[in-house]
């Protein structure tokens, strides 16, 4: 985040607005669709292996949903591979997930789709 990006989003948290940076914002087929990309090595077991968002960057993109019926799209680039997984995090949030100690949300990696694109 830039600057003024930075002074921006602390001027509109001190007016009383919930603030979120999105990644990407997308249509498809005349339907519209966030996306959160992230790049990091699979959370280990236990309970299992998996990889996940921050508590609260899940709670806003579930806020964005309920109020405008925008989906968010998981998207995670495992390090060290090529794999990539996507998932919408309303379909990862109806299966069973791990919350960390440090604020994160665990899915279960078979909850996702591996793209076997090469990029």
């Amino acid at each position: 985040m830039n600057p003024t990006e930075q002074k921006a989003r602390l001027l509109l948290k001190r007016m009383g607005f919930e603030v979120q940076q999105l990644d990407w914002v997308g249509r498809k087929e005349g339907k519209w669709a966030i996306f959160e990309v992230k790049e990091r090595e699979l959370f280990a077991p236990p309970p299992f292996l998996g990889t996940g968002l921050d508590k609260t960057q899940l709670y806003l993109r579930n806020q964005i949903k309920a109020d405008r019926g925008l989906r968010t799209i998981l998207i995670v680039f495992q390090k060290g591979t090529k794999n990539i997984y996507m998932q919408y995090l309303d379909k990862l949030e109806q299966g069973k997930h791990f919350d960390t100690k440090n604020g994160i949300r665990i899915y279960p990696i078979e909850n996702f789709k591996l793209i076997k694109e090469a990029i």
